[in-house]
């Protein structure tokens, strides 16, 4: 080959190895942190979110959404052999009413101090069913073949596991990378670093990102995977608007513990009347 022709060779394929190289650069979210003048909600930073500090203010994820959404979703995803926390909630922000998806297909009710749980029979094993035929809080209705409880006066903070989704996040170290929103909500994504020296026998972080709130130090979405040594295990989480879902049978549940009060109280009524 001509000398001409190879030191033109040369110089174009360093010309490209420069180019991918820059582009792989200025890409790449780690190579372009944000800096200290981008505004971050208390307990966060460029390369640091404390989730104990962002925790202790007054917004909730149970709450401070309704200001963006009239009903809003949490969703989030995890693996059937390592699950964590249980319920997908839905919030229906003018009424404050909160409906959560539980394992095995229950779903609860919350509204102010009504609490309301459905269990389908055909969803849980023989020894769970047997727990619910022992607990007196819950009755079976054979013509739908589930459990049902319903409390008017539950209290007003009914037990959730609602906030407990981002808990995985607090054994890692983070650095942003960029501002965006979320379903119109600004946010800050942050890429995993590392694991904090603190955290203890943590499987390693293989990725993962999260969404935190410019304002508000909310988690509103993350996406992370670990290296579980056989497998890895991915976990993922979303606030999103989305409907209320539909809650008749809170009715059902209504008409069937009430029926059952009542049927109870007759017997004890006549068993009273009996006795010397």
């Amino acid at each position: 080959m001509d000398r001409r022709h190879v030191v033109g060779l040369v110089v174009v394929l360093v010309a490209i190895g420069i180019g991918v190289f820059a582009f792989m650069t200025f890409s790449s979210p780690q190579a372009t942190p944000l800096g200290s003048d981008q505004p971050y909600p208390p307990g966060a930073g460029p390369d640091h979110i404390n989730f104990t500090t962002l925790n202790a203010n007054n917004n909730t994820v149970s709450h401070t959404p309704r200001n963006y959404w009239d009903s809003y979703a949490i969703v989030h995803t995890e693996p059937p052999e390592r699950q964590l926390v249980e319920g997908d909630y839905y919030i229906n922000s003018s009424t404050g009413e909160i409906i959560g998806q539980r394992w095995h297909n229950g779903t609860v009710y919350i509204n102010g101090s009504t609490y309301a749980f459905v269990q389908p029979a055909d969803s849980i094993p023989e020894h769970q069913r047997e727990e619910f035929e022992s607990d007196p809080e819950f009755v079976y209705d054979n013509t739908i073949d589930a459990y049902y409880r319903y409390d008017p006066q539950y209290g007003q903070l009914a037990p959730t596991n609602i906030g407990r989704h981002p808990d995985i996040l607090g054994a890692y170290t983070w650095t942003a990378t960029n501002t965006t929103t979320h379903h119109s909500v600004p946010v800050i994504t942050y890429r995993v670093s590392g694991e904090r020296a603190t955290a203890a026998d943590v499987p390693p972080a293989i990725n993962g990102t999260l969404r935190l709130g410019v304002e508000d130090g909310i988690v509103y979405a993350f996406d992370i995977t670990l290296d579980g040594d056989e497998r890895n295990y991915r976990y993922t989480y979303d606030v999103r608007p989305a409907p209320f879902p539909d809650h008749e049978w809170v009715g059902t549940a209504r008409e069937v513990v009430s029926a059952n009060e009542s049927s109870n109280g007759s017997s004890d009524r006549q068993q009273l009347h009996q006795s010397p």
